[in-house]
């Protein structure tokens, strides 16, 4: 990722300490504002005050979007614009300069309210009701006023392990169970930090692990708000060990973890096995199949026994709902179109088209996953670096033109790909700029059109012009006319 800072901006071009100077106070700032908007939600609505999802009103909403927006752009200047100039003898050294900024996001109370379906799904643990055939909806407790989603949980058994922790606290108070599960994330944040420290060489090192865990979409959305995708990319940054490693069995062991963790990395088990077949080593994919065989069964025979329960990780709750992607883009266009031209297209027609634009865009992910297990075969040297890279384009693919429902943190798990394939600079460069698109949804979240609009044209734009960047500079490197960045 920070491979990019040899050809995207002159070196040294903004001075560190400006920027420190310029981040500081804005941290402070939205860790003070969103502690204070989520302790008055919660009191708000506990007494019986109508539910919201984000924010109240628009003075909140602009200065806590806007300034966690302006440190997305700071720490992207930060990132491309100085060059790999620390080099830290040990990780501590690293997390005594983040210390300040990760005190910060664990303070800030989560945005969103996702983290009290957490624990009403921690209390339905507790209470042996099971998340994966009774709705959220159908179960009352203490956070019921705070639930948004009342469908059965997504999430998989790791998570609900997790809640089922932190809802134990709620007895206590609920606050304190909140801020329980930020310190179980906070520390995963953390430790993947160390895992991208051990995985890089030595001189990438401090640069990028300094970036990972400074990144501010990390710390809002996997410790402030405490999303479980943090857990996911704990199972990615070990998969990479992993595959660095060479242990190939082992590393079917995380991407389950992460997948009963959150549904995605399921996408990767195939990508895996494939790469196994392709290094043909037979008796590691055999040993792997039977472990999957056996996770499947004992899931199977214990919390997950119905193929209702499988279902449900499956997020079936968004069918037909649209959130910063192209179909919710058409809509956005239906709906100025109808103001222009009344009767332009039928309410019932409208929800047809957008049915079949979303299952063209899963048509678009499996074709282009097609086209990545066919490269995989096609290529004369294929290692794990490249492995990784396939996992991260074909995740990247499926959010930004396959996913009909895409939230601003789900750009998360990506970012940690990129941190251990530094000289994916095309895929680097797609990332980062997806990052920035996905900061910008909140301030954006008025206006649906223009939200989806920037959240999938930014790393689009990134693409193409990355794409013909980086191999122009290849061409150049070999013809002599530069060394190689």
């Amino acid at each position: 990722m920070p491979s990019l800072v040899k050809t995207a901006l002159p070196r040294n071009l903004f001075g560190i300490g400006a920027l420190f100077g310029a981040a500081l106070p804005l941290s402070i700032y939205l860790s003070v504002a969103l502690t204070i908007l989520g302790l008055d939600k919660f009191h708000y609505v506990l007494a019986g005050g109508k539910r919201f999802a984000t924010f109240p009103n628009a003075a909140t909403h602009l200065g806590i979007s806007l300034s966690y927006l302006f440190l997305v752009l700071l720490h992207l200047i930060w990132l491309l614009g100085t060059p790999y100039s620390y080099h830290p003898a040990h990780f501590k050294d690293v997390l005594r300069r983040v210390v300040i900024f990760l005190l910060f996001a664990l303070i800030a109370y989560p945005l969103g309210n996702d983290i009290y379906l957490y624990l009403h799904f921690g209390l339905m643990n507790l209470s042996h009701v099971d998340p994966y055939t009774t709705p959220a909806g159908g179960f009352v407790s203490g956070l019921t006023p705070f639930v948004d989603w009342k469908q059965t949980s997504t999430y998989g058994p790791v998570s609900q392990l997790l809640f089922s922790i932190s809802a134990s606290a709620i007895a206590v108070h609920p606050i304190l169970a909140i801020y329980l599960f930020k310190s179980i994330c906070a520390i995963a944040h953390v430790f993947n930090g160390y895992l991208i420290w051990n995985i890089l060489p030595p001189l990438q090192r401090g640069k990028i692990t300094t970036a990972y865990l400074l990144c501010p979409l990390l710390l809002l959305e996997q410790v402030g708000s405490a999303h479980v995708d943090v857990f996911v990319n704990t199972c990615v940054l070990v998969m990479a060990t992993c595959l660095v490693k060479q242990r190939y069995v082992t590393a079917f062991l995380p991407v389950w973890g992460g997948f009963l963790a959150k549904t995605i990395p399921i996408i990767w088990l195939p990508l895996l096995g494939l790469f196994l077949i392709r290094q043909q080593r037979w008796k590691q994919l055999a040993i792997a199949l039977l472990c999957s065989l056996l996770i499947v069964a004992a899931l199977s025979l214990t919390v997950l026994p119905s193929l209702q329960s499988w279902r449900s990780l499956l997020n079936p709750g968004v069918v037909g709902q649209y959130q910063s992607s192209l179909p919710a883009l058409l809509r956005a266009s239906f709906e100025t179109l109808q103001i222009f031209v009344p009767g332009f297209l039928p309410l019932g027609d409208q929800k047809q088209v957008l049915l079949k634009v979303a299952r063209y865009g899963l048509l678009v992910f499996a074709t282009f996953y097609a086209l990545t297990v066919l490269h995989m075969f096609r290529k004369p040297a294929y290692s794990a670096l490249n492995l990784m890279e396939a996992i991260g384009w074909v995740t990247l693919v499926l959010m930004l033109y396959s996913t009909s429902w895409l939230m601003p943190w789900y750009v998360s798990v990506l970012l940690a790909i990129a941190a251990v394939i530094p000289t994916a600079q095309v895929f680097g460069l797609t990332t980062l700029m997806f990052m920035v698109s996905s900061s910008a949804m909140y301030w954006l979240q008025g206006d649906a059109g223009l939200r989806s609009l920037v959240t999938l044209g930014l790393p689009t734009l990134a693409l193409i012009i990355g794409s013909k960047l980086f191999a122009t500079q290849m061409v150049e490197a070999k013809g002599g006319d530069r060394p190689p960045c």
